[in-house]
């Protein structure tokens, strides 16, 4: 069984229906796998919370169509998906390249639309209307209603919706002030930060449950068409990692990483060592190599600062030759300074955090050494060069090719960059970060 939560457009509601029904599908003792359509970090951590197992994304631009299909075979009773922006909305709007409806089209998943009932009744109708019939192929086979007031309003809005589209409904969600979480410049306050994450999420399920038609969801997901295992293979391997000790950051501050990224890894034979910047004094014995991803330095860099001997015991390392890959947050560890806070002093450059989005978006990347990749960029910092760097990237814009720029910033055996990159599905990717 599969289906797709999709929104009519962001803040809608879709994360908050994602959650709430995984919760409430746990809650009658079936095993959801969670997945995230898009590049996000942010709402994977929650789909874990809630379901107890890694949610996995799913993006059209990152990833192959069979790598898509391989990491979307499960052994859990429902996978469920949760959408990224509007239903249509991605690199353009006559292809509709990278968007939900291209993920849910590719895997044959149907399609259960979030629809924000606030101030509406008939109107809400039209609006799915327009969504159901924009693209004949639009896979749209349920909606869901969000921030009802009450069972009258969801009665006229159910109505309505079975009169227009032909559609029905499953259910309906009121605002559920339990699940109302703090954001910051890159979303949501991450599950890692959320202590009490999980009794509130429970709260709002058993609320949810009551006006929720889990059945009819049950029962669209298993429309769903199995998924060959012809139409998923798996990328082979080209290197043998075996006994090879890699070095993994993980805390509060370092956490963005694509858990199909870190499974490939132990695949190839790695051993993942994970350790922590905020609180541990310095790297553990014996790595091959190091991997720091992306999170909230910037947030914790007074903490960061402090950790001296961390990072002198990173910065020996490098300066000795350890071979270190590390994407945007990593990639400002490793410089001077961020907002004039010292930190690891292994780059030459110095960041420094603005109000708006420096770079957002889908990128391809040229590699010096011939490779070509797509990635994902999405931070708010700018840095500063205090001296030669030297830059392996030229990146280029997918959608506006004209917009290009240099990063991919090397020194000694380490190689750090704000693209973020999936490479689960290419061995030839994870050669050149840690040959």
């Amino acid at each position: 069984m599969r289906l797709l939560v999709a929104g009519t457009g962001s803040g809608c509601g879709k994360t908050t229906s994602s959650i709430l029904l995984m919760a409430c599908l746990k809650r009658r003792g079936i095993d959801v796998a969670p997945y995230k359509a898009g590049p996000d970090y942010i709402d994977p951590g929650f789909h874990r919370r809630v379901c107890g197992r890694a949610s996995y994304n799913l993006d059209t631009w990152l990833m192959s169509a069979e790598e898509i299909k391989r990491v979307l075979r499960t052994d859990a009773d429902i996978a469920l998906i949760e959408g990224v922006m509007g239903y249509y909305d991605g690199l353009d709007t006559r292809e509709m390249r990278c968007s939900t409806w291209e993920l849910a089209r590719i895997t044959r998943t149907p399609v259960l639309l979030v629809a924000d009932a606030s101030g509406g009744a008939a109107s809400v109708a039209a609006t799915v209307r327009g969504f159901q019939t924009l693209k004949p192929d639009s896979g749209i086979a349920g909606v869901i209603v969000n921030r009802v007031s009450g069972e009258r309003h969801y009665s006229l809005i159910r109505q309505a919706i079975k009169d227009y589209t032909g559609l029905d409904c499953a259910g309906y969600l009121t605002k559920q002030a339990a699940l109302e979480l703090p954001s910051r410049h890159l979303g949501l306050v991450t599950a890692r930060e959320t202590p009490d994450l999980l009794k509130r999420i429970d709260a709002a399920a058993a609320e949810a449950e009551n006006t929720l038609d889990l059945d009819a969801v049950l029962a669209l997901a298993g429309q769903a068409p199995d998924i060959p295992a012809e139409e998923a293979a798996c990328a082979g391997a080209e290197k043998d990692y075996s006994g090879y000790r890699m070095g993994v950051a993980l805390d509060e501050a370092f956490h963005f990483y694509y858990d199909a990224n870190l499974e490939a890894l132990k695949r190839l034979g790695m051993e993942l060592v994970f350790f922590s910047p905020l609180r541990d004094a310095r790297l553990p014995d014996g790595l091959d190599g190091l991997y720091i991803g992306g999170g909230y330095p910037e947030v914790y860099a007074e903490t960061l600062e402090s950790g001296a001997s961390m990072r002198a015991s990173i910065k020996t390392a490098l300066e000795h030759g350890l071979r270190c890959y590390a994407e945007c947050g990593g990639l400002m560890y490793l410089g001077e300074s961020i907002d004039g806070r010292e930190m690891c002093g292994v780059l030459p450059i110095k960041s420094r955090m603005t109000q708006r989005l420096q770079r957002f978006g889908y990128v391809t990347v040229n590699d010096r050494t011939g490779l070509s990749f797509p990635a994902h960029e999405f931070h708010h910092a700018q840095v500063e060069e205090a001296g030669d760097a030297a830059c392996a990237y030229r990146v280029v814009k997918a959608s506006s090719p004209d917009r290009a720029w240099e990063c991919g910033y090397e020194k000694y055996n380490t190689l750090a960059a704000f693209a973020h990159v999936y490479f689960a599905h290419r061995p030839d990717i994870i050669a050149r970060l840690w040959p």
